[in-house]
């Protein structure tokens, strides 16, 4: 079934940091390539079988240098990272078997 407008009551509306996101994709860790489309925000699952239940997820953000890093801890479970718009999740220094998802509007 395609995309009808008609049933989309948010389609005329500016996408903003605090409006809900168009879209939804699962990340690949890379340390080579950016995300195809900055995330406004990320959100982990984290299985309680992954590093005791605490994980580590390496972004970095859209406006720092490309060689910067800031590694977020999690907790077991679906959650939202800090809010911040993230340009890339790093392979390494993100614990694996990890899900990560990027929140985006395009």
């Amino acid at each position: 079934m395609p995309y009808d407008p008609a049933r989309d009551p948010l389609s005329g509306l500016a996408a903003s940091l605090s409006s809900p996101s168009r879209h939804l994709v699962a990340v690949t860790p890379s340390d080579t390539e950016d995300l195809p489309v900055y995330a406004k925000a990320l959100w982990v699952f984290v299985p309680e079988d992954v590093a005791g239940g605490v994980a580590t997820i390496r972004i970095t953000p859209v406006g720092s240098a490309d060689d910067a890093v800031v590694d977020v801890r999690a907790l077991a479970g679906l959650q939202p990272l800090p809010p911040c718009q993230v340009r890339r999740v790093w392979a390494s220094g993100t614990s694996a078997g990890l899900s990560v998802y990027a929140l985006t509007d395009r």
